[in-house]
């Protein structure tokens, strides 16, 4: 066969370069959008890398993130998967952002990134084969987010967002008012509902009263008896002691009546109250066992601090007859409600009082069968509360260290539950070291943990996941004793030379427009000689500046200006910055519900930090994020300008005087110095710097 050749016209010659044109276009555009993409792709995993790499862990921590970042990343390049329309390129890159935004912002912890890759390849393994919710429930909340924001844009990523949705519904409710409308939780509307009228009782009471149509809807046409004991209440002044009460009423124990008229009579309504929550508590039902669990436990919070310990607080100076005549005829449950509802509040005397009738009241029937009868509750947060009192070992002599040990095994296990965020496993498990460290030497409770701790270590949650790997590990260590707890280079002495920056010693002081930051201002002033400093009015703030000694300045806002507090402060601080100083200091006089609010306007430059009120792990794991090695001094109860102001004279004068600060020492003076009855009660609540034994496990945790 011949084949024969003819010229193109000049028509189509045009036509066919049109068509060549486009073609390289078209080709030229494909190359630099994948030249532009794999720069976009590179860019985000050298940074994520790098960020993950700043600090060394230990090397398996680092032999897993060379092998995902490098060839099992190349590896998924080179399969060109596609997850519907969006390659893995694109993926992959969104993954690597979403990481190092969530790390930035403290979001996840840094020991949770590898199970992040973990769950990510999982993933991939999954969705086309099987639904992707049990997956999901199997890990944590911070790692889902991250997982829906690497697939967001496809089919995938909606599943997965619904998926995490709801979970945060079920671990945050106050989500549920909101989002109960959107579509996809349709489904669902029976089941959220339940947990808001549950968890946020209040806030379905307010729904309702405000006409929220759909909730409205949903609440009427549920046979749930939470959700409909809890639209039954009228929000009113009575609310918070009607509400205990809600299941009880619908179920015709009590009637509405008798609870008001119990409400009147403050000691008739705590034990009532007490023997209701009992009653909810010991239930085989489990939705009875769940009723308004957390919302129960902070009113306890409340009943007991309004109708007892206040008043016993109040009467710190009176002989012990008088003083804790009001507890003489309260039953074992009720002192114990008592001792799980005074934490942050109780004095330190008044709590070693009651806890010392609490063991003699039930030494006829024994403590193990008073902690059967009430199911343990809450006795995670009562073994905490004693611990910060030194008195776990008492505790164990009155109740078998078997069940000490199977309860805190139980604790330990549900640090790997999928419902935590880091954050939250974290905070619970430096209190957990705590409890750990004071009972460390008990041999049945250490030996039984241990074998606990080695069967976590089995479980795929903890076998993936670097942050409870470590975590169990330094539990085990704690029991073990294998790690030095008590001392602290770190903390142990707080040298003058980080205090000074510039050769210059910063101090900020914030104080609040209430009556307590009022007094407090006034009594902090009056603390600075003229002869040793000199007062500068600045208008919302005043400075003091030292005349001897090193350069020191303490600046304090001035409580009750026409501006306000936040104004002053942010003034102050703003001013500091401009005149080119350096806080190395900060002091936070005011109560513990402003305490969040210093806390914020804090920097990590501090090196001493003085809460001045109830300060937990949860505050002072904020400042310790910021800078591991700042010197913290707080209180595990009430602060007192007894105590305040001449313990931060004599830190500032150690400064003024470039003294490097021994706490062990400055503790004995302290000691020495408060020598009332009342001064002693007040300061036995303050913590030292060197005696936070969970941030030291933390920081083994963290290999900081």
């Amino acid at each position: 066969m011949r084949f024969s050749f003819t010229l193109p016209t000049q028509k189509a010659t045009r036509i066919i370069y049109k068509c060549l044109l486009t073609v390289f276009l078209f080709t030229s555009l494909i190359s630099t959008a994948f030249a532009q993409g794999d720069s976009t792709f590179k860019e985000a995993r050298n940074s994520l890398v790098t960020l993950l790499k700043m600090r060394t862990i230990d090397p398996a921590f680092t032999a897993s993130i060379d092998h995902f970042y490098g060839r099992t990343s190349d590896s998924l390049l080179e399969a060109n998967i596609m997850i519907g329309n969006r390659s893995m390129m694109v993926i992959l890159t969104r993954l690597f952002d979403a990481t190092e935004k969530n790390l930035n912002s403290g979001f996840i912890s840094l020991l949770r990134i590898p199970a992040v890759n973990n769950y990510f390849l999982q993933t991939l393994r999954t969705y086309n084969k099987e639904s992707i919710v049990p997956l999901y429930m199997q890990f944590g909340l911070t790692q889902s987010a991250i997982l829906g924001s690497a697939f967001d844009g496809t089919v995938l990523g909606d599943s997965i967002l619904s998926i995490t949705g709801i979970r945060e519904m079920l671990n945050a409710p106050y989500y549920i008012s909101t989002r109960l409308s959107q579509p996809r939780y349709a489904m669902f509307r029976d089941t959220l509902l339940y947990f808001l009228a549950n968890k946020e009782p209040e806030t379905l009471t307010k729904s309702l009263a405000g006409g929220d149509s759909l909730i409205t809807y949903v609440a009427g046409n549920t046979d749930n008896r939470t959700i409909k004991a809890i639209a039954a209440l009228q929000q009113d002044v009575n609310y918070d002691r009607i509400l205990p009460f809600a299941l009880a009423i619908q179920q015709n124990r009590l009637s509405l009546e008798a609870v008001k008229k119990l409400s009147q009579q403050p000691e008739d309504y705590y034990k009532a109250f007490v023997d209701e929550v009992v009653h909810l508590h010991t239930s085989p039902d489990q939705e009875v066992k769940m009723f308004l669990r957390e919302p129960l436990t902070d009113l306890n919070n409340k009943f007991a601090n309004k109708f007892y310990i206040s008043t016993v607080n109040d009467l710190h100076e009176s002989p012990d007859k008088v003083r804790f005549k009001i507890l003489e005829n309260k039953s074992p449950q009720e002192l114990y409600f008592m001792l799980v509802g005074g934490t942050g509040q109780i004095y330190t005397s008044s709590f070693l009082y009651t806890f010392k009738k609490f063991l003699k009241d039930t030494e006829k029937d024994g403590l193990d069968k008073f902690f059967e009868d009430i199911d343990y509750w809450q006795f995670d947060q009562f073994i905490s509360n004693i611990s910060g009192y030194g008195q776990v070992d008492e505790l164990v002599k009155h109740i078998k260290p078997e069940t000490v040990a199977r309860l805190l095994g139980h604790s330990i296990s549900r640090l790997a539950s999928s419902q935590l965020t880091d954050d939250e496993i974290i905070l619970q498990a430096m209190t957990m070291s705590d409890v750990l460290y004071a009972l460390r030497h008990n041999t049945t409770i250490k030996t039984d943990l241990i074998k606990d701790i080695d069967a976590n270590f089995q479980t795929p949650k903890v076998s993936n996941d670097v942050l409870l790997q470590r975590i169990n590990t330094g539990f085990k260590s704690i029991l073990q004793d294998k790690n030095e707890y008590s001392t602290s280079a770190s903390y142990d002495v707080l040298p003058i030379s980080r205090i000074k920056k510039n050769n210059k010693i910063v101090q900020a002081c914030f104080y609040y427009d209430d009556e307590d930051g009022t007094s407090s201002f006034a009594n902090s002033t009056a603390t600075y000689s003229s002869s040793l400093w000199d007062k500068k009015d600045m208008g919302n703030y005043i400075v003091y500046v030292s005349k001897i000694g090193n350069d020191m300045r303490v600046y304090m806002n001035k409580p009750m200006t026409s501006v306000g507090y936040d104004t002053a402060q942010d003034q102050m601080l703003r001013d500091i910055k401009n005149e080119g100083f350096i806080p190395s200091s900060y002091i936070h006089r005011g109560h513990s519900y402003y305490l969040l609010r210093s806390l914020s306007k804090m920097e990590p430059t501090a090196e001493f930090v003085f809460l001045g009120s109830c300060g937990g792990y949860n505050e002072v794991y904020k400042l310790f994020k910021m800078n591991p090695d700042v010197n913290i001094i707080s209180t595990r109860n009430i602060g007192s300008s007894q105590i305040n102001d001449p313990m931060l004279a004599q830190v500032n004068s150690d400064f003024v005087n470039n003294k490097d600060i021994v706490w062990a020492d400055e503790w004995k003076a302290f000691e020495a110095k408060f020598k009332s009855k009342h001064s002693q009660d007040l300061f036995s609540s303050y913590i030292r710097p060197d005696k936070y034994i969970g941030i030291k496990f933390i920081r083994k945790v963290f290999n900081f």
